[in-house]
């Protein structure tokens, strides 16, 4: 039995099939909220993730229009759709896992979120939270940043620059861990497919 006692609140920035110590920390907050406006941030995760392969991390990323020197908010990044990111994404996450344990229970699903037109990132960003949530049964209050958020609460954990704490990564079966060693905090996608039902335990 999971007994969550923590009130504090999280403000986390919108990024895609959040790595896993994002959910860990999600697990503790009595609400998530995502920031619309905060600036579009280059070389982090807003629109990148990673999985596990028999290669090693593989990262991927969504393309964007007018590349990745964005000078706008978060709203208003958009997706450059002319490249079919979508498919590749799908193909390779599903050559990744194919073959691990738990797969083809969220397979379905999956290639539903990856065959959906997304102009804006956030809205992708958003729907792949949605998924990690529902695949590991945790409904979370979600809202968005309001102007007077921060001056109301001051137990905001504020993940908007990354600046989270110390993670503890506990292992857990990894497909290709007899190749590459146990790879710690990848996209919690990895944790849902080889863990299943069991996954929420680990975090």
């Amino acid at each position: 039995m999971l007994l969550f006692i923590s009130m504090s609140l999280l403000i986390s920035s919108y990024m895609p099939f959040p790595t896993i110590a994002w959910c860990a920390d999600m697990l503790k907050a009595s609400v998530i909220f995502l920031d619309n406006q905060e600036p579009y941030r280059k070389m982090t995760f807003r629109n990148k993730y990673e999985i596990a392969t028999a290669n090693g991390r593989l990262k991927l990323s969504i393309p964007l229009l007018n590349g990745r020197n964005q000078r706008v908010s978060m709203s208003e990044v958009q997706i450059f759709n002319e490249e079919n990111w979508q498919q590749q994404h799908y193909k390779s996450i599903k050559n990744a896992y194919n073959r691990s344990p738990f797969f083809e229970y969220y397979e379905l699903e999956l290639q539903r979120l990856f065959t959906i037109k997304y102009d804006r990132l956030i809205d992708f960003n958003k729907a792949s939270i949605d998924f990690v949530m529902q695949s590991l049964r945790i409904k979370k209050e979600i809202q968005v940043l309001g102007d007077n958020t921060l001056d109301n609460n001051n137990d905001l954990l504020d993940w908007r620059n990354e600046q989270q704490g110390v993670f503890q990564q506990k292992p857990y079966y990894q497909l290709f861990e007899n190749k590459n060693g146990f790879l710690p905090n990848l996209s919690s996608l990895d944790l849902i497919f080889n863990e299943g039902n069991l996954a929420v335990d680990f975090l």
